[in-house]
């Protein structure tokens, strides 16, 4: 594994036709310094537009990951970025006089050549790791499962289970990025068969070809003249009855080469994350939406360790933010900090504080002496302080922030706090639209709930 960025040396163009659109398209990639990044760049007549490589910009995950800015679409970028992030190449533009890479024979490894004739340049700059110091799951309603675990390599697990008898079950593991070139960089995209005509139907697969995708057959006897007539092909019915599963002429180069097209995928799906990952990643029955998903969780932790490196100077196993943290992030003071510490935090969704209730507190004396007791509107802002640090976090200077509650809606409380009690609060973005945010706050005792709100906010210029 690199540990420097790279990028390549010279100039060097890839052309042919797309998977999906089937429109003819020339790819040139340049080099590009250290901190530039991956970046199409989409020649479309007069317009010049970028668009990077990044999450935020995935538009489509249908049959391939599509990226878009201003109506310009990159479509199936995944096989191009598979290649970049094979070689470590960190900082590249690929400019394109076309809406998607051309398909090539269906692999990364034609990308890859063209990327090593052009040669790779390596800066003195560090490249910037994404370690996973936690799981990380992703799970979906069609039974794909991700588990994200640290390790100090990347590394795949990955496992495929399709009830197509022509297919079944398939497994790999990739044990580092040294393997991926010559592994799994040449194994091509795959289809079945029986669902040729309908993605023809929803204008995919303009430019296919056999020559460009492995075809797995699973259709009957009385459908094969079907695949004659309609996709130009002779299927052999001397070598169908011998058992061949792969319509065309064509062989597979691993037996288990679809499997292994999947981890080439999720390679390149996770460029979009826009650093290197440390981790092992397992998948079962993964795909293009899974992987995207899978990245923008994987982001949210990019964005908790960026904040916990900016503003924390004590880290452990529990804490997110400490006490000396939370105070460089909110302008609060004693007798008015109400937050401890910051337990968990998902950047733009949820975060969890806690509140340390002791009989030393200023308002005990105050507040129904000899039966001591939190004043309601004081939990209140509690939560309030806790969500400030959800909604401050998102921008990049949240130091010269403050937030304005605007809006207390639905509040209840329940069961009174009391000295030696632990506040436990936890908010939940609702919603949230230029500077403006609406949350759903709730803080418990021992798992028992003692306050609810729904609250307004707003972020203002300190």
């Amino acid at each position: 594994m690199n540990l420097n960025q790279r990028s390549i040396q010279r100039p060097i163009s890839v052309s042919g036709q797309g998977l999906h659109t089937g429109a003819s398209c020339t790819v040139t990639f340049h080099p590009a310094a250290a901190g530039h990044g991956l970046v199409f760049r989409r020649r479309d007549g007069e317009r010049v537009v970028d668009i990077p490589a990044r999450i935020e910009h995935v538009v489509s995950t249908d049959r391939g990951t599509v990226l878009a800015v201003d109506g310009l679409r990159v479509h199936t970028a995944e096989h191009l970025l598979a290649a970049l992030a094979g070689l470590g190449i960190d900082n590249c533009l690929m400019e394109m006089d076309g809406p998607e890479p051309p398909i090539l024979d269906g692999s990364a490894a034609p990308f890859i050549q063209a990327l090593r004739e052009a040669g790779i340049a390596e800066y003195e700059e560090a490249r910037d790791f994404l370690s996973v110091d936690r799981t990380v799951v992703y799970h979906d309603e069609h039974g794909v499962d991700i588990v994200v675990v640290p390790s100090e390599e990347f590394r795949v697990t990955y496992m495929v289970d399709y009830a197509n008898p022509a297919l079944g079950t398939q497994y790999t593991s990739m044990y580092g990025w040294s393997e991926f070139v010559d592994e799994y960089a040449p194994a091509r995209t795959f289809c079945f068969a029986s669902e040729l005509v309908e993605l023809q139907r929803r204008g995919l697969i303009q430019g296919g070809r056999l020559d460009a995708a492995l075809v797995f057959l699973d259709v009957k006897d009385q459908d094969l003249e079907h695949l004659e007539e309609h996709f130009h092909v002779t299927v052999d019915h001397a070598r169908l009855a011998e058992g061949r599963r792969i319509l065309g002429d064509q062989d597979l180069h691993w037996p288990n080469e679809p499997v292994r097209h999947k981890v080439l995928d999720l390679a390149g799906d996770l460029v979009l994350l826009g650093q290197p990952l440390k981790a092992h990643v397992l998948v079962a029955r993964g795909g293009h939406t899974a992987h995207v998903a899978l990245v923008r969780q994987l982001k949210q932790e990019a964005v908790r360790k960026s904040l916990q490196k900016e503003y924390q100077q004590r880290l452990n196993a529990e804490v997110v933010f400490d006490i000396a943290a939370i105070e460089r992030i909110l302008p609060h003071r004693y007798p008015f900090l109400l937050v401890d510490r910051i337990t968990e935090l998902k950047p733009g969704e949820f975060v969890r504080g806690i509140k340390c209730v002791t009989i030393n507190e200023p308002f005990f004396p105050g507040h129904f002496p000899g039966h001591p007791i939190m004043p309601g509107v004081l939990i209140v802002e509690a939560m309030g302080q806790t969500g400030g640090i959800l909604l401050l976090n998102s921008y990049d200077r949240p130091e010269e922030k403050v937030v304005y509650f605007t809006g207390l809606e639905k509040v209840r409380f329940r069961k009174p706090v009391k000295p030696g009690d632990q506040l436990v609060m936890e908010l939940t973005m609702l919603k949230q639209r230029r500077g403006m945010c609406l949350m759903e706050g709730k803080a418990y005792v021992d798992g028992q709930l003692v306050t609810s709100a729904e609250m307004s906010a707003m972020v203002v210029d300190k």
